[in-house]
């Protein structure tokens, strides 16, 4: 019999995408080495579609995370086909799934967006490589080619191009050789990949092709890749199956958009194209206002922040220290300073919410920035978005 494996299914996004601005996500991205599962997406990531579907050109299933990351971040051509069924992995315990290019592995306790991890298959392909290929080189980054310290490799001309239009350093990792000769083709290793250029099949899609990385892993750990039928209630993949739903009204929202930040216990989001107000606690939605937020001219920042000051009432004179001071506003009530001079604040001056009307803080009816002020606390985070 063979041992359990723990699936988690995905609950995908219903509803109007959302763009997230984070300040500092790139930076903290980039000294990460998880892979998050909104990177290089290859379809919309707000769309829905069927939770298993069965490959007849190999004979196996994907289901639930793993399709769902494997259909958002490029598909067959990043990752091939699956040549397994999901299984547990001996050595770490994780449900694991093997494909043409990629080995996926589950990780329950990661952050939501963070779950889905791809094993660092061409590090583990070439340790110890005596290649002078493999051998760290000192360089500037120039026009074609980015030099990476990390590393101490460059990325050059197409695989350059191939890699940040496919994923990047969440999908492929960072380049850990320089371009070299393999089997006949231009070649270059990644912590995640191996790149091949193709000139018999240039101008195509086909150009830069990645290599099967999986396919050796598979083989080599001697795993069962032996087709399994396919029952009659699973469709089989087509692109089609997916679709974006409708969007819905700002007020009918109940599940977190995808990137926010719903490990905190308490977080205020602030959609400034829908001008509302949602407080939650983790994926809990607790509350809901429409608010007022910054015009075109002086617009609401966007990002992740904190509150950093809380007054019963402030003198206000808008975002930013050259505001007109036609704009200064006394006596303002419930100011929840969250960066610079910007706030969500009660708009004791304003008579309709649901729309842009202020200088880039964030205004709430007066009862509702009241609720709002007794619930929040020094440090809650505020995560502003599109």
């Amino acid at each position: 019999m063979e041992p359990s494996v723990e699936r988690s299914p995905v609950q995908r996004p219903r509803g109007r995408p959302w763009r997230l601005v984070a300040v500092g996500l790139l930076v903290v991205m980039l000294g990460m080495a998880l892979v998050p599962g909104t990177a290089g997406a290859a379809a919309s990531p707000y769309d829905t579609g069927p939770s298993r579907v069965y490959f007849p050109q190999t004979g196996h299933y994907l289901a639930y995370g793993f399709l769902d990351y494997w259909h958002h971040n490029g598909g067959v051509q990043v990752f091939g086909y699956p040549i397994t069924e999901e299984m547990r992995d001996p050595a770490s315990g994780l449900t694991v799934q093997y494909f043409e290019r990629a080995v996926f592995e589950w990780h329950p306790t990661a952050p939501r967006n963070w779950q889905v991890q791809l094993r660092r298959l061409g590090a583990a392909l070439t340790a110890g490589s005596t290649l002078a290929a493999f051998q760290p080189v000192t360089a500037q980054s120039d026009t074609n080619c980015t030099f990476y310290p990390q590393t101490g490799h460059r990325l050059c001309a197409g695989f350059r191009y191939f890699w940040h239009a496919e994923g990047g350093l969440a999908i492929f990792g960072y380049p850990i050789s320089e371009e070299f000769t393999q089997n006949g083709y231009t070649v270059q290793y990644f912590e995640r990949a191996r790149f091949e250029y193709h000139p018999a099949l240039k101008g195509t899609p086909y150009e830069v092709e990645l290599g099967l990385l999986g396919t050796q892993a598979a083989i080599r750990d001697g795993v069962n890749r032996t087709p399994v039928p396919q029952s009659s209630g699973t469709p089989t993949y087509d692109p089609s199956l997916w679709y974006v739903p409708e969007p819905i009204g700002a007020r009918e929202v109940r599940t977190p958009p995808p990137g926010a930040p719903t490990d905190q216990a308490k977080w205020i989001e602030v959609d400034t194209t829908e001008h509302y107000v949602r407080l939650w606690e983790y994926d809990r939605l607790v509350y809901g206002s429409w608010a007022a937020t910054g015009v075109a001219a002086h617009p609401t920042p966007t990002g992740r922040f904190e509150i950093m000051g809380k007054l019963p009432t402030d003198n206000m004179t808008g975002g930013t220290a050259s505001t007109s001071a036609s704009l200064a506003l006394s006596s303002v009530p419930y100011v929840m300073y969250f960066w610079d001079g910007y706030a969500l604040v009660g708009g004791s001056w304003l008579s309709s919410f649901g729309t842009a009307a202020t200088n880039g803080s964030v205004a709430l009816p007066l009862e509702q920035a009241h609720w709002l002020y007794d619930w929040a606390t020094y440090g809650t985070p505020v995560w502003i978005h599109q």
